[in-house]
């Protein structure tokens, strides 16, 4: 099995698009996305009722939560407050829009593999509700509080989003009692792609990285994961998307261009050179 993993989609909808047709030249035989179909980019509706429609399966992320009213923010987040009334107001016009964001698995299971949006370790206990101290950064103290539980963790694969830098990180099995320094991390170069194969000794956890953006590691392309279960290798992925025009959209919306992440977001992509590309 073939399946491509994708998220932090955040209303990008041209990133979108190229993460499908990605999905068909690759001729992958299941998808799942890792959260955040909307948030941060002033067009959640577009990614939304275009995942909608497609039916790929997805784990509910901090964005999603948060745009239909399960969570609230931490008080210092006020460009992600701004963000997500925004999307909010544009997606309380969608009929349904709301309850299948509401309607989305914290969690979802497969052969070897566990997706999410974050972290399986930090998640509420189940029956309980979510809040938004479940979605940290994948830092060295929230992995270090973590190592025992991944350990004894019964997949061996997880795949997540929300830090918004791709990244896979191997602990082997030998490590009785794994710190912070026996964690391999296999980082993406800006322009390539990363294929490992899977030690069956050792256990992964991958970041995806976003589709859609804000792109914390400065490199503004679509970001996803294809997992072969029957050669066992992942590889992660850039593609290209043409941003121009999400750009000049984003400068024009005289709201949005002024929260200062989205301000970071549009001069990121001035600066890109029009020829940079990836495949």
């Amino acid at each position: 099995m073939r399946i491509y993993f994708f998220g932090d989609i955040h209303g990008n909808a041209a990133a979108l698009e190229e993460c499908l047709r990605q999905m068909d030249d690759l001729g992958t035989d299941g998808a799942c996305c890792l959260g955040d179909i909307a948030g941060w980019l002033p067009f959640g509706d577009r990614t939304l009722t275009r995942m909608r429609s497609l039916q790929i399966p997805s784990v509910a992320g901090n964005h999603d939560l948060l745009i239909a009213g399960a969570i609230t923010d931490h008080p210092r987040q006020i460009d992600r407050m701004q963000a997500t009334a925004y999307n909010a107001g544009l997606l309380s016009t969608i009929p349904g829009a709301l309850d299948y964001l509401l309607s989305l698995p914290l969690v979802i299971e497969g052969e070897g593999y566990v997706a999410t949006h974050h972290s399986p370790f930090h998640l509420p206990p189940v029956g309980e509700p979510p809040d938004i101290g479940d979605f940290g950064y994948l830092d060295d103290a929230a992995l270090a509080g973590c190592l025992q539980a991944w350990r004894a963790f019964p997949k061996r694969l997880i795949l997540s989003g929300h830090d918004h830098i791709p990244a896979v990180y191997e602990l082997p099995d030998s490590v009785a009692a794994p710190e912070v320094k026996d964690v391999i991390v296999h980082q993406l170069a800006p322009m390539k792609s990363l294929t490992i194969s899977l030690d069956p000794a050792s256990r992964y956890w991958v970041k995806a990285g976003s589709v859609g953006g804000p792109y914390r590691d400065g490199v503004p392309v679509a970001n996803s994961v294809l997992y072969d279960s029957d050669s066992h290798q992942l590889t992660l992925m850039r593609r290209s998307y043409p941003r121009e025009p999400l750009r000049r959209e984003l400068e024009s919306n005289r709201f949005f261009r002024n929260i200062p992440a989205i301000r970071r977001y549009i001069q990121l992509l001035e600066s890109v050179d029009p020829t940079f590309q990836t495949g």
